[in-house]
């Protein structure tokens, strides 16, 4: 058996990458991939059985990172709103390529992340809106309260990650959709009153 070389993977990953980003999983081709790694399309298979192992081998570490970032950063006690707002933005720009990949993806894959970020950031607001305003859970009886402002922050997130904008333009708006979602937390519902 040859020797499969790491720098050879590296140029599958990285035309992988820009593969995945551009046409998303269904509409990639390995063909693609093989020719702008700059290796044949039977080489690539020594390292990657199909497209879907291509694909995981891109995400993966990416959702690896992503569990990693929620279990050990993602975690607002004691963090401002501007904190939480520049290390969002931090790992934004880190992962933005990963990020496109999966909204690009296909449909299983994508819906197996976004349940879990929204099931995290659900979490979080609760945790957030909890801390701020202990008397929270008396005044919202939606049980899908939570989630359903998490799915909107995504949804919101996930459109301006469509754009090629340059690097400045997205860190802005992801800025003006954290503020708007999660500033000013300890201002929400001290008004309201259904009755």
């Amino acid at each position: 058996m040859q020797y499969l070389k790491r720098e050879i993977r590296e140029r599958i990953l990285a035309a992988a990458v820009e593969e995945f980003k551009e046409q998303g999983f269904a509409d990639a081709s390995i063909r693609n991939i093989a020719n702008n790694a700059e290796i044949s399309l039977g080489n690539i298979y020594r390292y990657y059985a199909n497209k879907e192992a291509l694909y995981f081998a891109v995400i993966d570490p990416f959702m690896e990172s992503v569990k990693q970032f929620v279990d050990n950063d993602f975690a607002f006690a004691e963090k401002t709103m501007k904190q939480i707002s520049e290390m969002l933005i931090a790992f934004i720009m880190q992962y933005n390529d990963e990020l496109l990949i999966i909204r690009k993806g296909n449909t299983v894959h994508y819906d197996k992340f976004v349940s879990y970020i929204t099931d995290v950031i659900a979490d979080k607001i609760k945790e957030m809106l909890q801390k701020v305003f202990p008397e929270i859970d008396e005044k919202i009886e939606n049980p899908d309260f939570y989630t359903a402002i998490a799915e909107g922050f995504l949804t919101s997130f996930f459109r301006i990650l469509k754009n090629d904008d340059p690097k400045e333009t997205l860190e802005r708006k992801a800025r003006e959709l954290i503020t708007f979602y999660f500033g000013h937390m300890q201002d929400r519902f001290r008004h309201f009153d259904m009755e």
